[in-house]
């Protein structure tokens, strides 16, 4: 078993690579399925960028979208043949979401 971490453009681009990748492509049933890989769609990730007054009654704060479409795969068969997805890999420090 392995986990990816994966960054598209868009959603489009998304659906194109994973459908590329073996994916089935059933919009009007749920979206995207493969039958060995998990599919965790996270979208787009916003962070607080600023803090201005922490800890006061009038505390604001700063948000920005990380860059791309983020999504989670669990691959259960360790046999399938993914390479197709290594360009929209990423690898960070401290993901946003797992896999429990």
């Amino acid at each position: 078993m392995r986990d990816l971490y994966l960054r598209f453009n868009d959603a489009d681009e998304m659906r194109t690579q994973l459908t590329a990748a073996g994916f089935v492509d059933d919009e009007g049933q749920g979206g995207l399925y493969h039958p060995d890989i998990s599919l965790d769609v996270i979208g787009a990730i916003t962070v607080a960028t600023e803090i201005q007054n922490a800890g006061e009654e009038n505390e604001t704060i700063q948000y920005a979208n990380l860059p791309g479409f983020h999504v989670n795969l669990r691959v259960t068969d360790d046999s399938l043949e993914l390479a197709s997805l290594d360009a929209f890999a990423v690898f960070p420090d401290s993901p946003y979401r797992v896999w429990a």
